[in-house]
């Protein structure tokens, strides 16, 4: 690999870089393959030698799809990689445009200021698992291409549809909004409207002040046991099952 596109690839880990270059990086067989499995398009593959000697088979089989791993050392791949425990196997992606907001599409997931990586990639994966297809980010929500968030989400990212900086207020007249709150009704014994958007607010604060304005429901979770709140992944991927249709037909 090329000097300047090792130092390139390093650079991916960073918000400014990713947006400079508009790819991405994801590390490990799982993702590599889901990604390949959705006709992902990569900018480049690398694997250290352990890993090649380790997967021929499926070495063999990228190669036949006209896709050639760069083989780096193992001391190279450790800078490149984010995790503590490198897999030996890692791409570059390019980062899918923005499509225009599609107010056809009748259940949306939205996203205010999520910014754990780890709650924003779980999300992520919970959404593809029950069908929601669109996400939609109010401004300072992390990076959904973030390498955490990437991990976290679990080839999610190749499965649905990443809306950025959307304001709330998209939805006024075309949905009706439906927000998680421990105040609000009980999830189980509520019917979600055909055309809705399921809003989800930041860990420490909630919904933001000038979003509550566009609320139609209130949602929550009625608590069994003991605990202050639930973890916003947690309680988001609950209540993504309620509005799925296996419960609501």
């Amino acid at each position: 690999m090329k000097v300047n596109n090792y130092k390139k690839i390093q650079s991916l880990k960073y918000l400014k870089y990713r947006k400079q270059y508009g790819e991405f990086l994801l590390e490990g067989k799982r993702l590599v393959q889901t990604a390949l499995d959705c006709k992902t398009r990569f900018s480049s593959v690398f694997c250290t030698d352990h890993f090649k000697n380790t997967n021929e088979t499926w070495i063999k089989n990228l190669i036949e799809k006209q896709i050639v791993p760069v083989i780096i050392s193992s001391k190279k791949f450790e800078k490149i990689s984010f995790t503590k425990s490198p897999s030996g196997i890692g791409a570059v992606c390019k980062i899918p445009k923005q499509y225009v907001l599609n107010l056809k599409t009748d259940r949306w997931l939205y996203l205010d200021r999520i910014s754990d990586p780890g709650n924003m990639g779980t999300l992520m994966r919970s959404a593809a698992w029950f069908g929601l297809k669109n996400i939609a980010l109010s401004s300072k929500c992390v990076d959904p291409y973030n390498p955490k968030v990437v991990r976290a989400g679990m080839g999610a990212h190749f499965k649905i549809v990443i809306h950025y900086n959307i304001q709330l207020k998209k939805f006024h007249y075309t949905h009706k909004i439906v927000a998680g709150d421990h105040r609000g009704q009980i999830v189980k014994e509520f019917k979600f409207p055909k055309k809705c958007v399921l809003v989800l607010g930041n860990e420490a604060h909630g919904l933001r002040e000038k979003n509550q304005q566009y609320i139609d429901h209130l949602i929550g979770i009625k608590k069994k046991g003991v605990g202050e709140s639930l973890n916003v992944a947690s309680a988001g991927s609950i209540l993504m099952y309620f509005l799925s249709d296996f419960n609501n037909t």
